[in-house]
């Protein structure tokens, strides 16, 4: 049971951080400054620039866009984290280059976040790297490397 809670307790904060992003995507419109509105203004007006041309988006859509691309990322990693969690029969071996690979992703998304986004999803993210990377630590150097 040990080894589950740093699973589970990670799946939760990946699903904390899907909640909270989705949230955060479909009210980022709601804006009361003046100038954060004009910024909004600008950028459902004007099209992507890319090296072949004109775009046929606007900021606001590749905006949202990579908004969505997040959801879908965070989703998969849920899913690979349940598959460690549930799967009996996953080799030792097998797990602990999945779990690298999530730990390896929440670090990256935690380094982004605090440098540019802001706290709440850097911290859910470095939390899950390191609850990720004590399971790896077990999984890795515990158990049988089949």
């Amino acid at each position: 049971m040990k080894s589950r809670w740093r699973l589970i307790s990670a799946i939760g904060l990946m699903i904390f951080f899907l909640i909270g992003h989705t949230i955060g995507s479909l009210t980022r419109k709601d804006l009361k400054l003046e100038t954060s509105l004009q910024t909004l203004q600008a950028m459902e007006k004007t099209l992507v620039e890319l090296p072949g041309g004109l775009s046929n988006h606007t900021v606001d859509e590749f905006y949202q866009g990579m908004s969505l691309s997040l959801d879908i990322s965070i989703l998969l990693v849920i899913g690979i984290l349940t598959i460690c969690l549930t799967d009996g029969q996953l080799p030792g071996r097998s797990k602990s280059k999945i779990l690298l690979y999530a730990i390896f992703w929440n670090a990256c998304v935690s380094i982004v976040s605090f440098r540019y986004i802001f706290p709440v999803p850097a911290f859910t993210c470095l939390f899950t790297a390191i609850l990720l990377a004590l399971e790896w630590y077990k999984v890795y150097f515990k158990s049988d490397r089949i």
